[in-house]
């Protein structure tokens, strides 16, 4: 059979039930590539012919016959690809099962590693001459056609990646993500670790103040309350000197609002002056062996009420009982029922 033949003849993939013939492939009817009986296929072709021979390859054994002592890398240039690739599957199967190779079949798979590597060669110098055009909608099947069989010639070849080109993928799915080089590396470089400065403000600062206690923070804030005095001074003198009724009701609404807020701070002042009071006593109770006694909510309140009352004048205090004794009036009026009225 003719080179041409050879090349043009078509390749189908291995089936482990079909045999391979290498009588195209000098060295191969020699002796034996791989384990026949593991994979069921013919290593061991010798320089006759076989049973599973056809016409044609009985044509490339009477060529391979005639090309006995001859260099075998010259004999190798003139097989065709369809062999070589045959030959260097069946290589590959016999190298996964380990077995043993001798001097002979190492030369043998160096001059076919060299020959598909220039193969592959002149094919990438044939497509970098190539004019590089835009692929129309036509003509990107074919590119992509193009670029699987190219893959797939690498992976079948053994060389490595840097004999062929560099591979755009990685080389495992487990092999780590490579970092592009397009990005810029940060000029900033931490030369020593010095340790972030917190502001703190001693206003806030646990180690100066307990906060669990409400009188210290009175205690802390106290020059608040002269400020609010020379407010509520100033509220009153605004108040007597506006010109419309609205900003006289404005300005009497912020100055009782202000009045009110310094009414209740007074009134939580007092209450818990009596807390602290009562604690102080039960405590020396409790050092005389007595049981300690809680006051409630109700009790604080009726002390911190009479406390107020003793600071204050004759006048204040009568008004103060006046307005709560309408108060409570009030009450009691909304808890009578209704009178009714019956007919004659």
């Amino acid at each position: 059979m003719s080179p041409r033949r050879l090349v043009e003849r078509n390749v189908r993939p291995a089936r482990a039930t079909e045999s391979y013939d290498y009588e195209g492939v000098e060295g191969y009817g020699d002796e034996p590539v791989g384990d026949s009986e593991d994979d069921g296929v013919d290593h061991g072709v010798a320089h006759g012919s076989d049973a599973g021979v056809n016409e044609q390859d009985g044509e490339a054994e009477s060529h391979g016959g005639s090309a006995e002592g001859e260099d075998p890398e010259e004999y190798i240039a003139t097989v065709s690809f369809g062999a070589l690739k045959k030959a260097q599957g069946a290589i590959a199967r016999k190298r996964k099962r380990g077995s043993d190779t001798n001097a002979e079949q190492e030369e043998k798979l160096d001059a076919l590693r060299s020959r598909l590597r220039q193969m592959k060669q002149a094919k990438l110098r044939e497509n970098a001459t190539q004019p590089t055009e835009r692929p129309s909608k036509k003509s990107r099947p074919v590119t992509v056609a193009t670029t699987a069989t190219t893959q797939d010639m690498d992976s079948d070849s053994d060389s490595a990646p840097s004999e062929v080109g560099g591979s755009k993928s990685r080389t495992s799915k487990h092999a780590p993500v490579s970092k592009s080089s397009r990005f810029q590396v940060t000029r900033k470089r931490v030369v020593v670790d010095v340790p972030k400065r917190v502001a703190r403000d001693p206003r806030f600062d646990a180690f100066n103040q307990n906060t669990s206690d409400p009188g210290n923070v009175l205690k802390a804030y106290s020059f608040l309350r002269d400020y609010q005095e020379d407010e509520i001074a100033e509220l009153k003198a605004a108040v007597k000197q506006a010109k419309t009724e609205d900003d006289r009701e404005t300005l009497k609404r912020k100055l009782i609002s202000m009045q009110n807020r310094i009414k209740t701070d007074d009134a939580k002042e007092r209450e818990q002056n009596v807390l602290r009071q009562h604690r102080k006593e039960e405590k020396e109770r409790v050092d005389q062996g007595k049981k300690p006694f809680f006051l409630k909510r109700k009790e604080v309140k009726d002390r911190a009420l009479v406390e107020k009352f003793k600071g204050m004048k004759g006048k204040d205090r009568d008004k103060l009982v006046e307005r709560r004794r309408r108060k409570d009036d009030q009450r009691e009026k909304k808890k009578m029922p209704e009178a009714r009225r019956f007919g004659d």
